[in-house]
């Protein structure tokens, strides 16, 4: 499966926008969602076929993992460990799916 990456590494200074996300397959993301994800600003996100966005952000030792949903005015999220995330990828569907991800909390967007 081909989704379209997004991504910001500190490190590296890497830095792709989600308004020009590259194609990239599910093996390479899980490598890449790991050299891109080791400093405390840097983010990794995935969107699939539909629009639908998975985005990783670093927070200290743990990573957020948040899908937008525009239409709520919020995101789903969770925090989770380095070491999910490259398991998490490797599993995506074809389509990135809120119901497929258990212990999401909604934090809206307004102030």
């Amino acid at each position: 499966m081909v989704y379209q990456a997004f991504y910001y590494c500190e490190q590296t200074n890497e830095y792709v926008s989600p308004e020009d996300a590259c194609e990239m397959d599910l093996a390479l993301a899980q490598e890449r969602a790991l050299d891109f994800l080791q400093g405390a600003d840097d983010f990794f996100g995935l969107i699939d076929e539909s629009g639908t966005t998975l985005q990783f952000a670093r927070t200290g030792d743990t990573i957020w993992m948040e899908i937008p949903v525009p239409a709520e005015r919020g995101s789903y999220g969770k925090h989770i460990s380095l070491a999910e995330v490259s398991p998490l990828i490797g599993d995506l569907p074809a389509y990135i799916d809120l119901n497929d991800f258990s212990g999401m909390e909604f934090q809206s967007w307004e102030i």
